[in-house]
């Protein structure tokens, strides 16, 4: 999220009794009074009112616990592949770069001979309205009319007191729901079939699935908790400025009577450590808007989750990617599987305010695949494993230890060939690369990131799963790409999901995109192949990597968006 302050092995995902990291609260679930009394200043646990009108239909139940906060079980056996939730978002803003180029209600992207429907002001453009696909998305927009002239002021606030503007939008569209009773949900209603694609692959979805989709309120937004002041000052002073200017601006327009300034700032607090990134295209990661999603936020983080969730509009679908046994804890991930543990517990006590404890992470270094995302080869013998760095004591130099048979080198030396030399070197050079590719595109930068390939690997040098390897697989791969080297870029890509698929053994989302991109990289060397007999061989990996695509998708996302998301990828198959 363009606000937030920061830049998504074996059965041993977390149960009722583990600690992950979680929005610690302080009450049971069930509303009761606690017999332990709450601390001062620590918000009381709130359920949320939707979710307890449909808990009976879902696979699983609200729990809480001290250690976990609340947090979700599974009440029966799940298998991979089964949908345990349909959310739709009590409200969704265009992310930033997408305001004037997606519709504002179901943030399916415009075409550009579309008439806009720009609030309920169609005759004045401009950028700080909203816009609309259709007159039904316009309906279904309860709040167009009291927040037009509000929004189009907010670039200038946000201009001056320093807040984000796509943050101020969204604290602006759920502020204003006070007033108003919900409009007919687009993605639920017989018209949205005829106006509004997203929607209509989220009503496809909810008919194969025996889910229906739960629509929250404000009332379950306001039930989360709203860590304010764990944000860091800059990012207070800035939103204090901002909600005190954004109030002024709704009491000027007069069209709705707006929540309290501490209220504005919660929401904001709210939607920084709850906010899902939404309206995805149903075979890729893209995501056109910002949407707040209360029963979804109630899924802790794992670094190795048992969940994958993506949305369809509006609507967010959450699946099983493995058994999960009836008592297990469900988990999504809130950061990146694929990096550093330091970095994803930095990350997560950043945004989310809390620190991970889930197996992977607890679990010693040395004994955890986490150590291969830091390690350098040993390459001492015949020994396969990495060594790590260990601080010392009395300021003395650092050394390297390998986990595996014990030998130990210093981090640096004369010769500038130490481990801790190595990592700086790959360092540089991927940070040169990676500016090559910002300022000349990835045909210019694919040698320099071949380079940190080539050079940085090795016995005393970074592992091949090592994270900056990772790092410069997908740069490369483009630029292979744009080279027209399709064996290349299918070698890099092969790479990443080799790698992917060792840190995290279960489908993932990534993990499909990577194989469809892979699958059209065989389909173009097939069509570019100079004769049928050499087109073969790409032919029939194109068909094998394809049929990995659609098993990994109809798991991650359901099997309607399987189906649909394939119809062109056969095309181009029996074509090639």
């Amino acid at each position: 999220m363009a606000f937030l302050q920061r830049e998504q092995q074996g059965n041993d995902l977390m149960k009722d009794d583990v600690a992950v990291g979680s929005k610690m609260q302080s009450c049971p679930p069930d509303g009761s009074k606690s017999k332990r009394k709450a601390k001062k200043g620590k918000k009381q646990f709130l359920p949320l009112p939707s979710l307890d009108s449909v808990q009976h239909k879902l696979p699983w139940r609200l729990n809480f616990s001290q250690k976990l906060g609340r947090h979700a079980i599974a009440c029966r056996n799940i298998h991979p592949g089964q949908c345990i939730l349909a959310e739709k978002a009590v409200q969704a803003v265009p992310a930033q770069g997408h305001a004037s180029s997606c519709c504002h209600t179901c943030l399916t992207t415009l075409p550009d001979d579309l008439h806009l429907l720009e609030g309920m002001l169609p005759n004045k453009p401009s950028k700080g309205y909203k816009r609309h696909c259709s007159p039904a998305c316009l309906h279904a927009d309860c709040t167009a009319s009291s927040t037009a002239t509000v929004h189009a002021r907010i670039p200038q606030i946000a201009a001056e007191t320093n807040c984000d503007p796509t943050l101020m939008h969204f604290i602006l569209e759920l502020d204003a729901q006070r007033q108003h009773q919900p409009c007919d949900s687009v993605s639920s209603s017989d018209s949205t079939q005829q106006t509004c694609k997203a929607g209509s692959e989220a009503i496809d979805a909810v008919r194969e699935d025996p889910l229906e989709v739960i629509t929250c309120t404000l009332a379950d937004v306001e039930a989360l908790l709203s860590p304010f002041d764990q944000n860091q000052k800059g990012w207070r002073d800035a939103v204090t400025a901002g909600c005190s200017a954004l109030h002024q601006a709704i009491e000027q327009a007069g069209t709705y009577e707006p929540g309290t300034k501490q209220q504005l700032q919660s929401l904001a607090a709210c939607i920084n450590a709850n906010a899902h990134a939404t309206g995805h295209k149903a075979d890729t990661n893209s995501a056109t808007g910002l949407g707040m999603y209360p029963v979804l936020s109630m899924f802790n983080h794992s670094c190795n989750p048992n969940l994958a969730h993506s949305s369809i509009g509006t609507v967010q679908y959450v699946y099983a990617v493995r058994d999960i046994k009836m008592g297990e804890q469900l988990c999504v991930h809130y950061t990146s599987l694929y990096e550093p543990r330091k970095v994803r517990q930095q990350a997560l006590l950043r945004e989310k305010f809390f620190t991970c404890a889930c197996e992977r992470c607890s679990t010693p270094i040395e004994q955890s695949v986490d150590r291969f995302l830091e390690g350098i080869s040993c390459g001492k013998g015949q020994c396969e494993e990495v060594m790590l760095k260990h601080t010392q004591a009395d300021n003395q130099a650092d050394v390297f230890k390998c986990v595996g048979c014990g030998n130990t080198v210093a981090g640096s030396n004369v010769e500038g060939s130490g481990p801790l030399d190595m990592e700086k070197q790959a360092d540089d050079l991927y940070n040169h690369a990676f500016d090559v590719l910002q300022q000349q595109g990835s045909a210019a930068a694919r040698p320099v990131f071949e380079q940190v390939l080539q050079s940085c690997q090795g016995p005393g040098k970074l592992n091949p799963w090592h994270v900056r390897i990772f790092d410069c697989r997908m740069p490369a791969a483009n630029g292979c790409r744009r080279a027209e080297d399709n064996i290349g870029a299918i070698n890099h890509v092969t790479a990443m999901i080799n790698t992917m698929e060792f840190y995290y053994p279960y489908p993932s989302i990534e993990v499909t995109n990577l194989y469809r991109f892979l699958t059209e990289l065989y389909v173009d060397w097939a069509c570019n192949a100079p004769s049928s007999r050499l087109a073969s061989r790409p032919k029939r990996q194109a068909k094998e990597t394809f049929r990995k695509f659609v098993i990994l998708q109809a798991i991650c996302q359901g099997m309607s968006v399987a189906d649909e998301s394939s119809d062109d990828m056969i095309m181009r198959l029996k074509l090639s």
